[in-house]
């Protein structure tokens, strides 16, 4: 599976962070979560500030949410 995030998905690991824990905070299914990880959609400036305010507030928006080229 190609991650299109993986600063996210190696913090959300390092931390034991459910995915869906993250999801229902950013008002969102898994299945959606899962998609936006992958890169078939992209995460929302509010949905991205949500996520890290809520469980990363120690990282920036461009490290969390930086996309794999």
């Amino acid at each position: 599976m190609d991650i299109a995030y993986p600063n996210f998905v190696g913090e959300v690991a390092k931390r034991g962070i459910k995915k869906t824990a993250i999801a229902q905070t950013a008002n969102m299914c898994t299945k959606t979560l899962r998609e936006k990880i992958v890169g078939k959609s992209e995460f929302s400036i509010g949905e991205a500030t949500v996520i890290r305010d809520t469980f990363f507030p120690d990282q920036t928006l461009e490290y969390l949410f930086e996309r794999k080229p």
